[in-house]
């Protein structure tokens, strides 16, 4: 699991996405709707490959953990983020900031 975590950050794509996306705010007004389309779609795409290592991770940490407390874990904190991250994007609303997103509870959980 650790070494998936560490090609997970030594990826350069990864480092890459905030200069991609201050090149793309910066050409948004110049781009035609398309094309602004056509980045946004590869963004998400791009996102989608880091959740699958995440979820990767998840999986992994979980199974070193036990069933029982990782199952714990993943019902309290990740399936309420991601039912209201779904209901939210079903409905076309943006993600509220008062969503329960793990990191948050994660801060509130250290000692």
């Amino acid at each position: 699991m650790a070494e998936n975590l560490r090609k997970l950050v030594s990826s350069e794509s990864l480092r890459s996405m905030l200069d991609k996306l201050e090149l793309w705010l910066r050409d948004y007004n110049k781009n035609s709707c398309d094309q602004n389309l056509n980045v946004c779609l590869e963004f998400i795409e791009q996102v989608a490959k880091v959740q699958g290592q995440l979820f990767g991770i998840l999986t992994a940490t979980a199974q070193e953990g036990g069933r029982n407390d990782s199952l714990e874990v993943i019902k309290s904190r990740l399936l309420p983020w991601l039912e209201a991250s779904f209901t939210c994007a079903s409905l076309g609303k943006p993600v509220s900031s008062k969503a329960p997103f793990p990191q948050v509870r994660m801060l509130k959980d250290s000692p």
